[in-house]
């Protein structure tokens, strides 16, 4: 797709000015415009494809889409069960990995968090469902983070309800596919998406949620929407474009390469409009 775009915009960026050329009441202003606009234009799509390279780490979202349910998980009691016997209402999927020295303790926060302050009941209208991507990992440590995170919460009987589990390298390969969740390890860490995944009770996705920390309304109406079948616009997209992992400060920065393109491509978009407006007067 990338390619026809650069295409289709090289063309006629030469087509303008071969045209312009041959008509001399063009203004000045358009003459000195056109040059930088190509130029600004190369240079955009450079940037894009750069921007793309990076995002093959980050959520390849797949609404509409289903996430694998047969994969295999051993849960708190290390019994091993499968994700289509957890699931059997509107489901706020978490994926982490429980050593993670990133984001993965500020997401879980976040999610304690909205448990108390939405105004539904965990276990009876919804489920929270957290998965450790990392298949080294034991039960025993994702249970001691659930009681860290329940220990601070005031409503603990309903906290009870938020589910932890691992699994192994093959189930784990098979959910994080289906979902759209790509990651990679580097070193003896993981650079992966940060965010929440809704799904509805036959496991439909229905709705990205990125970030650390959401609004109650923000996790009600995606609950609603998913409990519906419906199927919801991405929350907090803005966060992810503009920040990206630093593997030498192991942690996430401000993406400077990013929002250049995006601030080009405007500006790109901009310059184009304002010949054509002009043209069409003259």
């Amino acid at each position: 797709m990338l390619i026809t775009q650069r295409n289709f915009w090289k063309e006629y960026f030469i087509y303008l000015w071969i045209n312009n050329l041959d008509n001399f009441a063009m203004s000045r202003l358009k003459l000195i415009l056109l040059l930088p606009v190509w130029l600004i234009g190369i240079c955009s799509f450079a940037q894009i494809s750069l921007y793309d390279q990076q995002m093959q780490v980050g959520f390849e979202e797949k609404q509409g889409q289903y996430a694998d349910l047969n994969v295999k998980l051993i849960d708190e009691d290390g019994n091993t069960v499968l994700l289509k016997d957890i699931i059997d209402k509107p489901t706020i999927l978490n994926l982490v990995y429980f050593r993670c020295p990133g984001t993965c303790s500020p997401l879980m926060w976040g999610v304690s968090k909205f448990i108390e302050e939405v105004d539904l009941q965990l276990g009876t209208d919804y489920e929270v469902v957290t998965i450790s991507f990392d298949y080294t990992e034991h039960i025993q440590t994702g249970i001691q983070k659930k009681a860290n995170y329940i220990s601070a919460m005031k409503k603990k009987d309903h906290a009870e309800h938020w589910q932890f589990f691992v699994s192994d390298s093959t189930s784990i390969a098979r959910l994080t596919q289906s979902v759209g969740f790509n990651y990679k390890r580097v070193n003896n860490e993981f650079v992966h998406p940060t965010g929440l995944i809704a799904l509805a009770a036959d496991g439909m996705i229905t709705r990205y949620l990125r970030g650390i920390e959401f609004l109650p309304f923000e996790i009600k109406i995606t609950l609603v929407e998913a409990a519906d079948g419906k199927i919801g616009p991405s929350i907090n997209r803005v966060l992810a474009v503009c920040y990206s992992y630093d593997e030498n400060s192991n942690k996430f920065v401000f993406n400077v390469t990013r929002v250049s393109a995006i601030v080009i491509s405007f500006m790109v978009l901009v310059i184009f409009l304002f010949l054509v407006l002009t043209r069409k007067r003259n």
